[in-house]
């Protein structure tokens, strides 16, 4: 139930309307009344009300100065003014103000009601609607941990983010980082298992030792973690503003020290109250941007080294540091591999991160054999992943001519390796253009079947999430296919619903008719519903009947 507040200088006036109306059943609970724009200042200050009657013309504060004064601190009321015959001028400033309502006096009781239970009625879609933007901020929040975390993964996997992009999801994720900080890496490894400590889940003991270095690393520095596909625990961290280290003239040595020495602590710590040890490589300082993945696969390299060998390390990555081996070809492990391409036949994007992965092997002069025997057996897992996936043999797919050179001691020069590449790429491209053309249309029916039976909830995210593709694909495909956009089409289909329903049902109200198709707000269905058809939804329920 609702308050309202009823504002006029004269007392009969607001007493005659408080004794006669309906309130209860128009979903007023408690009315207050107020006989001054002063007084109803001042009550609404102390006691928010939800609708507001006013007079226009009022000795001192007028009607509509009142609700000037009020949207200055609360812009959630309904507002409903009274003016005589002559007012115009007023009625003008009241369409300035957004006022909700506009009636003239005296006032007729039926008209009054019927715009309360508007004004109730959308009352309650506004707090329903700014519930659930409470509930989805705090999901947000809480799940803010998870994003920061995928976030991390992503730059340490190789995905390449523009600056502006990146520093903009930092910001959203509330990450105290951005591309141009000096950061550095810890790279973490629990050389005990959960057995070993009696303790039941190898979770429980990661999180634990990650809690333990988060507020050891956080004396000086931000922290950023999260922990990778190998169950390493990755720290990334920045000197805090306000540390002493900050205020250093020259701060390289001893930011690096500290560090070193937080470390160290971290490992008593981990040893003391976890009774486990740990193993930790220790990074230098660069930009962020400039070097955070290459950084993190030295560190994990390291690591991988000494596996099974000592524990309780610390080590210093530029002391660990060996010559880079000829045959790391970082941009064949870049996401998105070859694997997920082919899974959403991304042809141009597949030639591309083949022309990117032999530019890297000629500028940094890797050609050797080792070199080429890896891209080969790429090349083939990708070609068989992709055979498989289509119903065909590999046979199939390897183009006749060069069947001879689908061994890998074929390949003497790595041109020769690329241009096989370059012509199975083509012969996979034309093979299944026509089979993939059937497979975008069935999936483009699939995609209108779903918005048709899902019409209240349909958008173009949970429409992607039905056939499991990304939103931005899905919505190029579909303007590639149906001529149109996702949205554009819901919009067709939504309005011809609505004409149905309101023919079919006509004891349906038109907020209900709204919600039925999606649209939480009524009087936006009215109006795009009056753009498309040349009628309001009622005038096109009473035509059509």
């Amino acid at each position: 139930m609702y308050e309202l507040l009823i504002v006029d200088d004269h007392a009969h006036l607001v007493d005659s309307l408080e004794r006669t109306m309906p309130w209860e059943a128009l979903g007023i609970g408690k009315v207050h009344k107020a006989f001054s724009g002063e007084e109803a200042l001042e009550h609404c200050k102390s006691y928010p009300v939800d609708i507001i009657i006013t007079d226009i013309r009022m000795p001192g504060i007028s009607g509509l100065e009142l609700i000037e004064h009020i949207k200055k601190y609360d812009k959630h009321f309904k507002s409903i003014l009274l003016s005589g015959y002559g007012e115009w001028d007023y009625a003008q400033e009241a369409i300035r103000q957004q006022v909700d309502g506009y009636l003239l006096k005296p006032v007729d009781q039926r008209e009054l009601a019927d715009m309360l239970r508007q004004l109730t009625e959308a009352l309650h879609l506004e707090w329903d609607e700014r519930g659930k933007q409470v509930k989805a901020m705090s999901m947000l929040s809480e799940h803010m941990p998870l994003f920061r975390e995928k976030l991390l993964m992503d730059l340490l996997q190789g995905r390449k983010l523009a600056p502006k992009l990146l520093e903009e999801k930092m910001a959203y994720y509330r990450l105290p980082f951005c591309p141009s900080d000096e950061t550095a890496i810890c790279l973490l490894r629990i050389e005990s298992s959960a057995e070993e400590l009696n303790w039941k889940d190898q979770s429980l003991l990661s999180s634990a030792v990650a809690n333990i270095a988060e507020e050891t690393f956080s004396e000086l520095f931000h922290v950023w973690h999260g922990r990778e596909a190998y169950e390493h625990e990755v720290f990334v961290l920045k000197v805090r503003e306000e540390s002493w280290l900050a205020r250093e003239k020259e701060p390289e040595l001893n930011r690096q020290r500290s560090l070193e020495h937080l470390a160290a602590r971290l490992q008593q710590h981990v040893r003391h109250f976890l009774k486990s040890s740990i193993s930790i490589v220790v990074s230098h300082w660069q930009v962020m941007a400039h070097g955070l993945r290459e950084t993190y696969q030295d560190a994990l390299a390291i690591l991988t080294r000494h596996l099974g060998g000592e524990t309780d390390l610390l080590i210093r990555l530029q002391d660990a540091l060996v010559p880079e081996k000829p045959y790391r070809v970082h941009s064949l492990y870049e996401s998105p591999t070859l694997i997920q391409l082919f899974e959403i036949y991304q042809w141009e994007a597949i030639s591309a991160k083949w022309d990117a992965i032999f530019l890297e092997v000629t500028n940094k002069r890797m050609d050797s054999r080792e070199t080429l025997l890896e891209l080969y057996y790429h090349a083939m897992g990708a070609f068989s992943f992709f055979a498989h996936k289509n119903g065909l043999s590999l046979l199939e797919i390897i183009p006749p001519e060069l069947e001879k050179a689908s061994e890998a001691n074929r390949f003497r020069h790595m041109y020769q390796l690329q241009d096989w590449i370059v012509l199975t790429l083509e012969r996979l491209r034309e093979m299944t253009k026509s089979e993939w053309n059937n497979e975008q249309v069935a999936l483009i029916r699939k995609v209108q079947q779903f918005i048709t039976a899902h019409l209240a909830d349909a958008t173009l995210q949970t429409a992607a999430d039905h056939v499991g593709l990304h939103p931005a694909y899905l919505s190029a495909l579909f303007k590639s296919k149906a001529s149109e956009n996702i949205s554009e089409y819901l919009y067709k289909v939504r309005m011809q619903r609505a004409r149905e329903i309101l023919i079919e049902q006509p004891e349906l109200k038109v907020s209900d008719v709204a919600t039925a198709i999606g649209y939480h707000k009524p009087q936006y269905f009215i109006k795009l519903f009056k753009e498309h058809c040349g009628l309001t939804p009622q005038d096109f329920r009473h035509q059509s009947s």
